[in-house]
């Protein structure tokens, strides 16, 4: 044992010498397929796996004599792990969840992992959690249980509709879905189809490959003024005729290893820990690395200017934002008409900002300097579709005036513009309302 110990060691070293003046030589980022492989965390890691491999060397070499002292330590050393990892996820469940991040999909562009728990994070006092289905959508229906019901409601949205800062149950979908049981019976179900930063172009793709397995009698979508900004975004990437998917990149990108609480205390050092797995992931050339922030990168021409943010469209006139408009609007009338093929009803709601009827609301906005020093423009998207209201054949509802009528306060929070748990039971009530008036929530007579 213990001349084999010598040699891998020699080897190792070996090795270790080697990939150091590779690193050195500045040849690494050929590597890389986007040429951005980080030197630093390289050299970290080479030296962290090289002290590694010699431990095991040297454990391999005394093993004969120290075997029963080898045994004890690994055995007390996994129960001390195990003691600890079980004590971390009492103190703090949230911490044994897995950290919230999106996977990048050549089918989808970001989803989340399927029938996982995710920590959201820690938000005005309060830890939310995520819990997906087998479809990665923030629900705990699967096709067959949802399927059961007589009405089915599918709501299509982005993170307003997915319940940013709020536990699942207090999402709009959540909500509504007690509010039709309580206004009309007990045979409704409603379908969280929600995703932060989804606009329509991924609504299309998400209704078109999953969400029409769930067998909707009735479909809803919740637009943002951000939405007109990501779809052109989003277009920019978008080819349906890629072999594997509209976006570029990889099918599914592999997500980041989880294994408990202690693996998300030790995260300052998952870069030198999986530097070899991200090396390898580098090596494939269709290899696109993910931001899950990406949306907020992007340049956008208006009216001979770049604009740089999503809330271009508060900055400008309609007249000039128009063809925007216009190819989001064609977006959701091929969503429309894939509900009307279906033979499935199809509501388009238009949700204000808090800015569009609340100068009180969310005093500390974080994002508020993104919109500009002016917002002259910032009800253009109302006065877009109150037009095309008039000649669509879908329904167009314009949640503005009920925003402006109510004397409920604060409806969002105080650091975000996201609906609170009040403001998410507002919308549902307003939702359920237009469904029942249209009779789209049918089977017995409302209560």
């Amino acid at each position: 044992m213990k001349r084999l110990s010598k040699v891998l060691f020699c080897i190792g070293t070996g090795f270790t010498l080697a990939a150091i003046a590779y690193v050195l030589s500045g040849e690494l980022d050929r590597l890389s397929n986007d040429g951005e492989a980080n030197s630093e965390v390289a050299l970290l890691a080479i030296t962290f796996y090289w002290i590694l491999g010699s431990f095991v060397c040297w454990g391999l070499a005394v093993w004969p004599e120290k075997w029963k002292q080898l045994a004890l330590l690994a055995f007390s050393t996994g129960l001390c792990t195990v003691l600890l990892e079980a004590g971390l996820a009492w103190l703090n469940p949230s911490l044994a969840l897995r950290e919230f991040e999106f996977l990048r999909s050549s089918r989808q562009h970001h989803v989340l992992l399927p029938e996982a728990a995710y920590d959201l994070g820690r938000f005005e006092g309060k830890h939310i959690s995520v819990q997906t289905n087998s479809d990665r959508l923030r629900t705990e229906y699967s096709k067959r249980s949802f399927r059961k019901y007589e009405n089915r409601v599918v709501c299509l949205g982005d993170s307003f509709t997915f319940g940013a800062w709020v536990d699942g149950e207090e999402s709009y979908p959540a909500q509504l879905e007690n509010k039709l049981r309580q206004l009309s019976h007990e045979n409704v179900a409603v379908l969280n189809a929600g995703m932060l930063s989804y606009s329509p172009v991924l609504h299309r793709e998400l209704l078109f490959n999953t969400l029409m397995q769930y067998e909707p009698t009735v479909v809803t979508l919740m637009l943002d003024c951000t939405d007109i900004g990501d779809d052109y975004h989003y277009l920019k990437d978008y080819d349906r005729f890629r072999e594997n998917g509209p976006f570029a990149g990889e099918i599914l990108s592999r997500p980041t290893p989880h294994f408990g609480a202690l693996w998300r205390l030790a995260k300052p050092v998952h870069p030198i820990l999986l530097a070899p797995i991200e090396l390898l992931q580098r090596l494939n050339g269709n290899h696109v690395p993910h931001d899950p922030l990406d949306y907020y990168h992007f340049e956008i021409p208006v009216a001979g200017a770049i604009e740089t943010d999503r809330f271009f469209i508060y900055r400008h006139p309609l007249t000039k934002t128009r063809p925007f408009f216009d190819k989001t609007y064609s977006v959701i009338s091929e969503i429309a008409e894939m509900c009307k093929v279906n033979g499935v009803p199809f509501v388009l709601f238009i949700a204000p900002r808090y800015h569009h009827w609340s100068a009180m609301e969310s005093p500390e906005n974080w994002e508020r300097s993104v919109y500009g020093e002016t917002l002259e423009h910032q009800n253009a998207i109302f006065d877009f579709f109150d037009e095309m209201a008039k000649e669509s054949e879908f329904e167009i509802i314009n949640l503005l005036p009920a925003f402006q009528k109510t004397e409920e306060f604060p409806l969002v929070f105080r650091t975000d513009p996201h609906w609170n748990s009040a403001g998410n039971r507002f919308v549902a009530g307003q939702v359920a309302s237009v469904l029942l008036k249209r009779e789209l929530v049918t089977g017995i007579e409302a209560k």
